[in-house]
Protein backbone atom coordinates (compact mmCIF):
# COMPACT_ATOMS: atom_id res chain seq x y z
CA UNK A 1 0.00 0.00 0.00
CA UNK A 2 1.39 3.40 -0.95
CA UNK A 3 1.69 6.43 1.27
CA UNK A 4 -0.79 8.26 -0.95
CA UNK A 5 -3.11 5.93 -2.84
CA UNK A 6 -4.45 6.92 -6.26
CA UNK A 7 -8.08 6.49 -5.08
CA UNK A 8 -9.97 6.53 -1.81
CA UNK A 9 -10.17 3.18 -0.06
CA UNK A 10 -12.73 4.20 2.57
CA UNK A 11 -15.22 7.07 2.67
CA UNK A 12 -16.97 6.00 5.85
CA UNK A 13 -16.13 9.29 7.56
CA UNK A 14 -18.04 11.13 4.83
CA UNK A 15 -21.13 8.93 4.84
CA UNK A 16 -24.38 10.77 5.43
CA UNK A 17 -25.91 10.20 8.86
CA UNK A 18 -29.43 10.47 7.45
CA UNK A 19 -31.89 7.69 8.23
CA UNK A 20 -34.74 7.90 5.72
CA UNK A 21 -38.36 7.48 6.77
CA UNK A 22 -41.80 7.97 5.17
CA UNK A 23 -42.19 11.34 6.93
CA UNK A 24 -40.77 13.65 9.57
CA UNK A 25 -43.46 12.50 12.01
CA UNK A 26 -42.36 8.87 11.55
CA UNK A 27 -38.78 9.95 12.27
CA UNK A 28 -39.96 11.74 15.41
CA UNK A 29 -41.96 8.74 16.58
CA UNK A 30 -38.92 6.47 16.21
CA UNK A 31 -36.80 8.83 18.32
CA UNK A 32 -39.47 9.22 20.99
CA UNK A 33 -40.09 5.49 21.27
CA UNK A 34 -36.36 4.81 21.64
CA UNK A 35 -35.90 7.55 24.23
CA UNK A 36 -38.95 6.46 26.24
CA UNK A 37 -37.50 2.98 26.52
CA UNK A 38 -34.23 4.46 27.80
CA UNK A 39 -35.63 7.11 30.17
CA UNK A 40 -39.01 7.59 31.85
CA UNK A 41 -38.85 11.39 31.89
CA UNK A 42 -40.92 13.49 29.49
CA UNK A 43 -40.51 16.02 26.69
CA UNK A 44 -40.90 19.81 26.59
CA UNK A 45 -42.66 21.15 23.49
CA UNK A 46 -43.04 24.71 22.18
CA UNK A 47 -46.52 26.18 22.61
CA UNK A 48 -47.15 26.66 18.90
CA UNK A 49 -48.23 23.35 17.39
CA UNK A 50 -50.84 23.09 14.67
CA UNK A 51 -53.72 20.76 14.00
CA UNK A 52 -55.31 19.89 10.65
CA UNK A 53 -58.61 18.11 10.10
CA UNK A 54 -57.05 16.12 7.26
CA UNK A 55 -53.46 15.58 8.44
CA UNK A 56 -53.71 15.71 12.23
CA UNK A 57 -50.67 17.15 13.97
CA UNK A 58 -47.22 16.33 12.65
CA UNK A 59 -45.66 17.16 16.00
CA UNK A 60 -48.26 16.15 18.56
CA UNK A 61 -49.48 12.90 16.98
CA UNK A 62 -46.07 11.19 17.52
CA UNK A 63 -46.03 12.49 21.10
CA UNK A 64 -49.42 10.89 21.72
CA UNK A 65 -48.48 7.69 19.92
CA UNK A 66 -45.29 7.27 21.95
CA UNK A 67 -47.20 7.91 25.23
CA UNK A 68 -44.31 10.04 26.50
CA UNK A 69 -45.13 12.58 29.21
CA UNK A 70 -45.12 16.14 27.91
CA UNK A 71 -45.50 19.81 28.77
CA UNK A 72 -45.28 23.07 26.82
CA UNK A 73 -42.92 26.01 27.06
CA UNK A 74 -43.95 29.57 26.23
CA UNK A 75 -43.09 31.44 23.03
CA UNK A 76 -43.61 35.11 22.18
CA UNK A 77 -45.30 36.72 19.18
CA UNK A 78 -42.27 35.95 17.03
CA UNK A 79 -42.31 32.36 18.27
CA UNK A 80 -39.11 32.87 20.28
CA UNK A 81 -38.83 30.58 23.32
CA UNK A 82 -39.04 32.22 26.74
CA UNK A 83 -35.71 30.91 28.03
CA UNK A 84 -36.26 32.11 31.59
CA UNK A 85 -39.52 30.19 31.90
CA UNK A 86 -37.98 27.25 30.04
CA UNK A 87 -35.17 27.03 32.58
CA UNK A 88 -37.69 26.79 35.40
CA UNK A 89 -39.24 23.79 33.68
CA UNK A 90 -35.85 22.21 32.98
CA UNK A 91 -34.85 22.66 36.60
CA UNK A 92 -37.72 20.39 37.68
CA UNK A 93 -35.84 17.32 36.45
CA UNK A 94 -39.05 15.98 34.90
CA UNK A 95 -37.83 16.08 31.31
CA UNK A 96 -35.27 14.18 29.25
CA UNK A 97 -36.01 15.95 25.95
CA UNK A 98 -36.68 19.44 24.65
CA UNK A 99 -38.19 19.90 21.20
CA UNK A 100 -36.98 22.96 19.29
CA UNK A 101 -38.98 23.81 16.16
CA UNK A 102 -37.27 25.95 13.54
CA UNK A 103 -40.53 27.48 12.32
CA UNK A 104 -40.58 28.27 8.59
CA UNK A 105 -36.99 27.02 8.27
CA UNK A 106 -35.55 29.76 10.49
CA UNK A 107 -34.05 29.71 13.99
CA UNK A 108 -36.19 31.75 16.36
CA UNK A 109 -33.53 31.65 19.08
CA UNK A 110 -29.78 31.41 19.52
CA UNK A 111 -29.66 27.66 18.96
CA UNK A 112 -26.32 27.18 20.72
CA UNK A 113 -27.66 29.00 23.79
CA UNK A 114 -30.85 26.89 23.78
CA UNK A 115 -28.91 23.63 23.51
CA UNK A 116 -26.39 24.66 26.17
CA UNK A 117 -29.23 25.53 28.56
CA UNK A 118 -30.84 22.13 28.04
CA UNK A 119 -27.59 20.23 28.49
CA UNK A 120 -26.97 22.05 31.75
CA UNK A 121 -29.96 20.10 33.08
CA UNK A 122 -29.18 16.77 31.36
CA UNK A 123 -31.87 17.30 28.72
CA UNK A 124 -31.38 16.22 25.10
CA UNK A 125 -32.55 18.41 22.22
CA UNK A 126 -34.50 17.36 19.13
CA UNK A 127 -34.34 19.95 16.37
CA UNK A 128 -37.41 20.04 14.14
CA UNK A 129 -36.07 20.99 10.71
CA UNK A 130 -39.17 19.93 8.78
CA UNK A 131 -39.34 23.36 7.13
CA UNK A 132 -35.71 23.36 5.92
CA UNK A 133 -34.41 20.46 3.89
CA UNK A 134 -30.74 21.46 3.94
CA UNK A 135 -30.74 23.25 7.28
CA UNK A 136 -29.38 26.29 5.43
CA UNK A 137 -26.86 27.02 2.70
CA UNK A 138 -23.76 27.97 4.67
CA UNK A 139 -22.14 27.89 8.10
CA UNK A 140 -23.30 25.48 10.79
CA UNK A 141 -26.61 24.20 9.51
CA UNK A 142 -29.78 23.68 11.48
CA UNK A 143 -29.95 20.08 12.59
CA UNK A 144 -26.27 20.10 13.60
CA UNK A 145 -26.69 21.63 17.05
CA UNK A 146 -28.99 19.25 18.89
CA UNK A 147 -28.77 15.58 19.75
CA UNK A 148 -31.31 14.61 17.09
CA UNK A 149 -32.87 16.35 14.11
CA UNK A 150 -35.87 15.52 11.95
CA UNK A 151 -36.46 16.68 8.37
CA UNK A 152 -39.32 16.54 5.87
CA UNK A 153 -38.66 15.89 2.19
CA UNK A 154 -42.10 16.50 0.72
CA UNK A 155 -42.41 20.01 2.18
CA UNK A 156 -39.46 21.15 0.07
CA UNK A 157 -39.40 19.08 -3.13
CA UNK A 158 -41.91 17.46 -5.48
CA UNK A 159 -42.72 14.25 -3.63
CA UNK A 160 -45.87 13.12 -1.86
CA UNK A 161 -44.05 11.95 1.25
CA UNK A 162 -40.61 11.32 2.72
CA UNK A 163 -38.48 12.43 5.63
CA UNK A 164 -35.36 11.54 7.55
CA UNK A 165 -33.66 12.01 10.88
CA UNK A 166 -30.11 12.55 12.01
CA UNK A 167 -28.80 11.02 15.21
CA UNK A 168 -25.93 13.21 16.36
CA UNK A 169 -25.45 10.99 19.43
CA UNK A 170 -24.80 7.84 17.41
CA UNK A 171 -26.82 5.79 19.88
CA UNK A 172 -30.15 5.08 18.17
CA UNK A 173 -30.68 1.60 16.75
CA UNK A 174 -32.17 2.19 13.32
CA UNK A 175 -31.56 -1.30 11.98
CA UNK A 176 -34.59 -2.65 13.83
CA UNK A 177 -37.10 -0.12 12.51
CA UNK A 178 -40.27 -1.83 11.22
CA UNK A 179 -40.88 -1.88 7.47
CA UNK A 180 -43.50 0.87 7.66
CA UNK A 181 -40.83 3.21 9.07
CA UNK A 182 -38.77 2.99 5.84
CA UNK A 183 -38.97 5.45 2.95
CA UNK A 184 -40.32 4.36 -0.42
CA UNK A 185 -37.79 3.84 -3.19
CA UNK A 186 -39.61 6.24 -5.54
CA UNK A 187 -39.36 9.08 -3.02
CA UNK A 188 -35.71 8.30 -2.35
CA UNK A 189 -34.95 8.40 -6.09
CA UNK A 190 -36.75 11.74 -6.47
CA UNK A 191 -34.77 13.11 -3.53
CA UNK A 192 -31.49 11.93 -5.07
CA UNK A 193 -32.39 13.37 -8.48
CA UNK A 194 -33.34 16.85 -7.20
CA UNK A 195 -30.83 19.70 -7.21
CA UNK A 196 -31.80 20.79 -3.73
CA UNK A 197 -29.18 23.52 -3.38
CA UNK A 198 -30.23 25.29 -6.59
CA UNK A 199 -33.91 25.05 -5.70
CA UNK A 200 -33.12 26.35 -2.21
CA UNK A 201 -31.32 29.35 -3.65
CA UNK A 202 -34.34 30.07 -5.84
CA UNK A 203 -36.60 29.79 -2.80
CA UNK A 204 -34.38 32.24 -0.90
CA UNK A 205 -34.42 34.65 -3.85
CA UNK A 206 -38.22 34.53 -3.93
CA UNK A 207 -38.44 35.12 -0.20
CA UNK A 208 -36.24 38.18 -0.48
CA UNK A 209 -38.40 39.51 -3.33
CA UNK A 210 -41.68 39.06 -1.44
CA UNK A 211 -40.23 40.42 1.79
CA UNK A 212 -39.01 43.47 -0.14
CA UNK A 213 -42.53 44.31 -1.30
CA UNK A 214 -43.79 44.39 2.26
CA UNK A 215 -41.83 47.50 3.20
CA UNK A 216 -44.52 49.43 1.31
CA UNK A 217 -47.48 47.28 2.39
CA UNK A 218 -47.91 48.35 6.03
CA UNK A 219 -50.98 46.15 6.59
CA UNK A 220 -48.69 43.11 6.47
CA UNK A 221 -45.92 42.86 9.04
CA UNK A 222 -43.00 40.54 8.38
CA UNK A 223 -42.61 37.96 11.12
CA UNK A 224 -38.83 38.31 10.82
CA UNK A 225 -37.19 41.61 9.86
CA UNK A 226 -33.87 39.87 9.33
CA UNK A 227 -32.99 36.29 8.56
CA UNK A 228 -29.62 34.69 9.27
CA UNK A 229 -27.10 34.46 6.43
CA UNK A 230 -27.62 31.22 4.55
CA UNK A 231 -31.06 30.52 6.00
CA UNK A 232 -33.73 29.45 3.51
CA UNK A 233 -37.29 30.22 4.64
CA UNK A 234 -40.00 27.76 3.64
CA UNK A 235 -42.30 30.69 2.83
CA UNK A 236 -42.82 34.31 3.87
CA UNK A 237 -44.78 34.50 7.14
CA UNK A 238 -46.55 37.78 7.90
CA UNK A 239 -48.92 39.08 10.53
CA UNK A 240 -52.07 40.54 8.96
CA UNK A 241 -53.37 43.60 10.80
CA UNK A 242 -56.94 44.48 11.85
CA UNK A 243 -58.03 40.86 12.11
CA UNK A 244 -58.33 40.55 8.33
CA UNK A 245 -56.29 37.40 7.80
CA UNK A 246 -59.28 35.30 6.69
CA UNK A 247 -60.47 37.87 4.15
CA UNK A 248 -57.01 38.26 2.69
CA UNK A 249 -56.47 34.50 2.59
CA UNK A 250 -59.60 33.80 0.54
CA UNK A 251 -59.20 36.84 -1.72
CA UNK A 252 -55.70 35.73 -2.66
CA UNK A 253 -56.97 32.24 -3.48
CA UNK A 254 -59.65 33.80 -5.71
CA UNK A 255 -56.80 35.46 -7.63
CA UNK A 256 -54.92 32.12 -7.85
CA UNK A 257 -52.25 32.94 -5.29
CA UNK A 258 -52.28 30.10 -2.77
CA UNK A 259 -51.12 31.08 0.72
CA UNK A 260 -51.22 28.97 3.86
CA UNK A 261 -51.73 29.86 7.50
CA UNK A 262 -49.31 27.93 9.73
CA UNK A 263 -51.01 27.36 12.04
CA UNK A 264 -54.56 28.71 11.91
CA UNK A 265 -55.64 26.02 14.39
CA UNK A 266 -53.61 25.02 17.43
CA UNK A 267 -53.94 21.74 19.28
CA UNK A 268 -56.50 22.15 22.11
CA UNK A 269 -53.86 21.49 24.76
CA UNK A 270 -52.39 24.92 23.95
CA UNK A 271 -55.04 27.15 25.48
CA UNK A 272 -55.42 30.92 24.96
CA UNK A 273 -55.44 31.45 28.72
CA UNK A 274 -52.00 29.91 29.21
CA UNK A 275 -50.46 30.84 25.86
CA UNK A 276 -51.96 34.12 24.59
CA UNK A 277 -49.00 34.96 22.33
CA UNK A 278 -49.38 31.64 20.52
CA UNK A 279 -53.05 32.31 19.89
CA UNK A 280 -52.35 35.83 18.63
CA UNK A 281 -50.00 34.44 16.01
CA UNK A 282 -52.39 31.63 15.12
CA UNK A 283 -55.24 34.09 14.54
CA UNK A 284 -53.26 36.52 12.39
CA UNK A 285 -50.50 34.67 10.54
CA UNK A 286 -50.44 34.28 6.78
CA UNK A 287 -47.68 32.44 4.90
CA UNK A 288 -47.10 33.84 1.43
CA UNK A 289 -45.67 31.32 -1.07
CA UNK A 290 -42.01 31.68 -2.06
CA UNK A 291 -41.32 28.17 -3.40
CA UNK A 292 -38.86 27.40 -6.16
CA UNK A 293 -41.49 27.05 -8.91
CA UNK A 294 -42.06 30.82 -8.83
CA UNK A 295 -40.04 32.37 -11.66
CA UNK A 296 -39.22 35.99 -12.43
CA UNK A 297 -42.25 36.44 -14.69
CA UNK A 298 -44.50 35.06 -11.93
CA UNK A 299 -43.09 37.52 -9.40
CA UNK A 300 -44.21 40.55 -11.41
CA UNK A 301 -47.82 39.37 -11.54
CA UNK A 302 -47.67 38.05 -7.97
CA UNK A 303 -46.70 41.47 -6.61
CA UNK A 304 -49.47 43.15 -8.59
CA UNK A 305 -52.08 40.72 -7.27
CA UNK A 306 -50.88 41.02 -3.68
CA UNK A 307 -51.04 44.82 -3.75
CA UNK A 308 -54.46 44.84 -5.38
CA UNK A 309 -55.93 42.33 -2.95
CA UNK A 310 -54.50 44.09 0.12
CA UNK A 311 -55.98 47.40 -1.11
CA UNK A 312 -59.35 45.75 -1.68
CA UNK A 313 -59.48 43.99 1.68
CA UNK A 314 -58.36 46.97 3.73
CA UNK A 315 -60.62 49.44 1.92
CA UNK A 316 -63.66 47.86 3.60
Amino acid sequence: MGFIEKESKSLLQYRSRRVFTPSARTAMLHILQARRRADTRGILLPSYIGLSNTEGSGVFDPVRASAIDHAFYRVDQQLRPDLTALEEQLRSGAFQLAFLIHYFGLPQVDVEQFVALCRRYDVLVIEDCAHTLLGGLEGVRLGSYGDYAIFSIHKSIATMDGGFFIDNTGTLDSTSMPAEFHISMSTLVEFADTDIETSSRRRLHNYQAVAGWLSSIPQLQLMFNNIPAGAVPLNCPVIVSQGKREQLYFKLIEREVMPTALYHTLIPEITPECFPHSHFVSANILNLPTHADIGEAHLVRYEQILREVVSEVFAT
